[in-house]
């Protein structure tokens, strides 16, 4: 299975004190040859997200961009490019939106549903939204 880490998942796992370190560590150890992937949006928001976990400082951006470069390195990891088109969302899902703050986790699961992938995330609110669509396979919550 390959899968997009959405920004929530990237940050639990790559920071220690991130109160959901332990439950996405695990997921991610079940399967060590586990193919995963990152997107312009998922690696600029772990940048923004973790930098200010981290504290927000110069030196926790520089922190928090060598963690991304060096996990980024691995051989199970795959780039993303964003190669979707909001415009092509399948109708029946657009109803379902109820706010501008899902137009990015939409983004990632068209993403991942696109490059036959599954978006892993920690937002319960997704399956809300996907469910009973054809993108409700394209995604796992945590």
């Amino acid at each position: 299975m390959r899968c997009l880490l959405d920004v929530n998942v990237l940050v639990a796992l790559v920071l220690p004190r991130h109160p959901f370190h332990p439950r996405v560590h695990n997921w991610f150890r079940q399967s060590p040859d586990r193919l995963w992937a990152t997107c312009p949006l998922t690696q600029a928001g772990f940048l923004r997200i973790g930098t200010k976990f981290l504290g927000g400082s110069r030196e926790d951006l520089q922190s928090a961009y060598m963690h991304l470069e060096h996990d980024c390195r691995g051989e199970t990891h795959e780039f993303w490019p964003m190669d979707i088109d909001l415009a092509e969302l399948d109708p029946t899902l657009r109803p379902r939106i109820i706010g501008p703050n899902q137009i990015a986790d939409l983004q990632l699961l068209l993403l991942a549903h696109k490059h036959r992938g599954q978006l892993v995330t920690l937002d319960k609110g997704l399956h809300e939204l996907a469910h009973g669509t054809k993108y409700a396979n394209s995604l796992t919550v945590l």
